[in-house]
Parts: C-alpha cells; sequence; structure tokens
C-alpha cells in the first residue's frame, strides 16, 4: 500500500491523536493552574491519572500490540527502538505524577508528559504510519476496528 493510499487512516489517527492532545492539555492545565492558584489540586491530578490510565495507556498499549510488531517485522526496529524509549518515559512519568511528593512535582511532571506525549504523536503520524504503507503494510486495514488509535468513527 502506497503513502498516498493510506492517508486517510493516518489522518484518522492524526485526528484521534488531536482529541487526546486536547483532552490531555485540558487535565494538565487544570492541575498546572490548581497548583498557581495555591488550591487543592488533588481532584485536577486525580481526574489527569483517570484520563491517562483510561484513555492514554490504553493507546499506547494497542500501538505496541498492533503496530509495533509489524514495523519490527518490516525492518524497522530502530524506529520501533525509539518510540518504546518513549512509551516507557512516558509510562515512568506517570508514575511520577501519582507518586509525587507534592502538587508542585505532580504539575512539572504532568507538564513534562504532555511535551512527550506530542512528540511521541508527531513521530507515530510523520515517520511510523508513512513507513509501515512505504513497507508494503495496509494501514487502513490495519486500523481499522481500533479506536484506541484512530477513535470512535
Amino acid at each position: 500500500m502506497s503513502s498516498t493510499a493510506a492517508e486517510p487512516a493516518v489522518r484518522a489517527a492524526e485526528e484521534h491523536h488531536a482529541e487526546l492532545w486536547a483532552e490531555l492539555t485540558e487535565a494538565t492545565y487544570a492541575l498546572i493552574d490548581a497548583v498557581a492558584r495555591g488550591e487543592d489540586a488533588g481532584p485536577a491530578r486525580a481526574a489527569l491519572l483517570d484520563y491517562l490510565r483510561a484513555e492514554v495507556i490504553a493507546h499506547l498499549r494497542t500501538e505496541q500490540l498492533v503496530l509495533y510488531n509489524l514495523a519490527r517485522g518490516a525492518g524497522l526496529q530502530p524506529l520501533v527502538a525509539s518510540l518504546e524509549l518513549d512509551h516507557r518515559a512516558i509510562l515512568r512519568l506517570v508514575e511520577t505524577l501519582e507518586n509525587a511528593p507534592s502538587d508542585l512535582a505532580a504539575a512539572l511532571a504532568a507538564r513534562s508528559l504532555l511535551l512527550l506525549f506530542a512528540l511521541r504523536m508527531e513521530k507515530e503520524e510523520k515517520v511510523l504510519l508513512p513507513a509501515l504503507a512505504e513497507h508494503g503494510i495496509d494501514v487502513a486495514d490495519l486500523l481499522a476496528g481500533r479506536p484506541e488509535v484512530v477513535g470512535a468513527r
């Protein structure tokens, strides 16, 4: 499959990433704003962690299971290794956020996580999915029925 034929699937993944990004940004800044105002940041922190566990981590795990194994088979091991490093760093930041000794430390971890997630999304959209298509993998078929990757359509 050419990268041109994969464009609708890539666009669906991009749109889902935009949704994840918007909600993650909103939850992150709710925490940051609570800390900045000196308010109890516990509820915002809990809401962010709930969102991370329910949406972001599910998204990352599905990508690992579906996309990364195919990418390895297509000879893209260095790219997969890079993406897996990002995933591990995101998971460590989730743990840091959960176990942070202060609300300020939690807010700093959340901001770092937000930036790392943006970089990881960009790698998937601009590097991984086009590379899979260039290696003859039907990206549209691969992503069909995977709401964790392309959202609920």
